[in-house]
């Protein structure tokens, strides 16, 4: 017997099927924005969160290491000893002085700003001064002032 052919038989999509796939698809992404959004900037604060933590934690350990090398102890290291020098508080000088006494291997960059530098904080600085006088690194902080998703700014973390 013969084969009857049906406009069903055809193979492929009419125009109607691919409008409301397209359609559909919009949809799935409008709604998918926010959240990849959301996500990189999770990130992002995740990215800062971990530097600001190896920094602080490095300039503790410097800290901790000059007062070894102040007291002459037993377990201080060679190079801690000889940066010993009357005044000074014990912390590094600058983020870099970090690198050269291996307390890290690298300072990381700061991923809210495009120079990825960071704005250093003095022992003698006040707590609510937004300048340094520069004597030391006593603590770090991003220039971001942009707003986290916990409603604060990154320069205050």
């Amino acid at each position: 017997m013969g084969r009857i052919w049906h406009k069903r038989d055809r193979r492929g999509v009419t125009l109607i099927e691919l409008l409301i796939t397209i359609a559909v698809l919009g949809v799935l992404a409008s709604v998918a924005m926010p959240l990849v959004e959301v996500t990189v900037k999770r990130t992002e604060e995740l990215e800062l969160r971990r530097a600001l933590r190896h920094i602080r934690e490095g300039v503790d350990k410097f800290k901790i290491e000059y007062d070894k090398g102040r007291q002459r102890s037993k377990d201080a290291k060679e190079i801690f000893k000889k940066r010993v020098s009357f005044g000074r508080t014990g912390y590094p000088r600058t983020l870099d002085e970090m690198v050269e006494t291996k307390i890290l291997r690298r300072i990381p960059k700061d991923p809210m700003t495009k120079d990825g530098q960071w704005i250093t904080r003095s022992y003698s600085d006040s707590l609510k001064s937004t300048l340094t006088d520069g004597k030391d690194v006593y603590d770090v902080r991003t220039d971001s002032t942009k707003a986290a998703l916990n409603g604060s700014t990154y320069d205050t973390w």
